[in-house]
């Protein structure tokens, strides 16, 4: 194991085992015959930045696709697209031919093969994912979304890849994960935490 991944595994390894956030930063957490105090969260932050970086780069890398000018004219103009281009891409329906495009990216991403059967599968089973990811590389042409000022939308990506599972329901306080899968025939996996309560 790589020491950034020791660090990580034995920081989580301590934070589970705390009571209180006062035994975590205070008192100390007893861990292995001591009590262990977290103050320096670097490693942690580090971790989380990974996945950050690479969710900016992705969702860069598939309005390359469309528009690899889109950067000058974003510097020149603060729109990404021209117009033409915007009016082309504003309907939702523009987007569903380029779903097979989505997926073998998310999959590239995943590591995974994009053989075919694998890909219609993963089409149905990342459908949600699918549609957050669409969502977001729509805002980001057509609108002012910043992946940068947005980078904890990759979290928001991975839980919903949970959904792949047939017997997965995420609970969320978030309304902009309904919002931004709608579209979604796995929307009605997503249950707000209002609703998990009132079910208790």
């Amino acid at each position: 194991m790589a020491p950034a991944a020791s660090a990580v595994s034995r920081h989580l390894d301590i934070l589970r085992r705390a009571l209180t956030l006062e035994q975590v930063m205070t008192n100390g957490v007893p861990y292995r015959g001591k009590r262990i105090q977290i103050r320096d969260t670097s490693v942690l932050a580090e971790l989380m930045a990974g996945p950050k970086r690479q969710w900016v780069a992705a969702v860069e890398a598939m309005a390359d696709k469309e528009y690899p000018e889109w950067r000058e004219l974003f510097r020149t103009s603060g729109k990404r697209l021209p117009p033409e281009l915007r009016k082309e891409l504003e309907p939702r329906s523009a987007w569903q031919a380029k779903r097979p495009d989505f997926i073998e990216a998310l999959l590239q991403w995943l590591h995974t093969s994009n053989e075919p059967t694998l890909v219609a599968e993963m089409t149905a089973r990342l459908d949600a994912v699918l549609e957050f990811t669409i969502f977001v590389t729509r805002e980001f042409l057509l609108r002012n979304y910043s992946a940068s000022k947005h980078d904890s939308d990759v979290f928001d990506q991975f839980q919903l890849q949970y959904l792949a599972m047939d017997s997965f329901v995420i609970v969320s306080g978030d309304p902009d994960l309904s919002k931004r899968t709608q579209q979604s025939s796995q929307v009605s996996r997503i249950m707000p935490f209002s609703e998990f309560l009132r079910r208790l």
